[in-house]
């Protein structure tokens, strides 16, 4: 009786070994996917709003005859967006603060007004040359720092701004 008793305890002590083995370490990797999914922006949904950021620098044409209520106010893409590069992230539980080195090219484009995106970004030579017809050649360098937000469990991006180049 001994011996049948020993294997009930011992069987019975290894089933509860081998459930709270397997359930401690699924609990574990849960809570580690979120933290991780959670703590920052996704990088692709950074690489979305950087790509809208490019190509919200427009030019908007200037009407023939001065006032043009009539004329479309869409205007063109000032800039071909080309890469991404996340230099710096740096986060709390409610915002980011992420520094990224966006490189872009001049797209041809009719006299107007530049507006939007990086046109802060771009120098008033460049925006004469360009405005005269002649766009700058080669790739372009722009340092942005992105703050975003997190509402819920999704992060927002509220503000791009020239990053400092000391930070980098």
């Amino acid at each position: 009786m001994n011996v049948r008793w020993s294997a009930l305890i011992l069987g019975a002590a290894l089933v509860m070994a081998s459930c709270s083995r397997k359930a401690e370490p699924a609990k574990a990797e849960t809570h580690v996917e979120e933290t991780e999914d959670e703590r920052q922006p996704p990088e692709d949904e950074i690489a979305q709003d950087c790509l809208a950021f490019v190509r919200a620098t427009k030019i908007l044409p200037q009407p023939a005859g001065g006032d043009c209520p009539g004329c479309s106010r869409e205007g063109s893409e000032v800039l071909a967006f080309r890469e991404l590069r996340m230099d710096r992230v740096s986060c709390s539980a409610s915002s980011c603060e992420i520094a990224v080195t966006l490189r872009a090219a001049f797209n041809p484009a009719p006299a107007g007004t530049m507006t939007g995106g990086l046109t802060a970004w771009i120098s008033q030579e460049q925006r004469l040359e360009y405005l005269n017809g002649h766009p700058p050649q080669g790739d372009q360098l722009y340092r942005v720092k992105i703050i975003y937000k997190r509402t819920g469990a999704a992060w927002r991006a509220i503000e791009f701004d020239k990053a400092d180049p000391q930070s980098q």
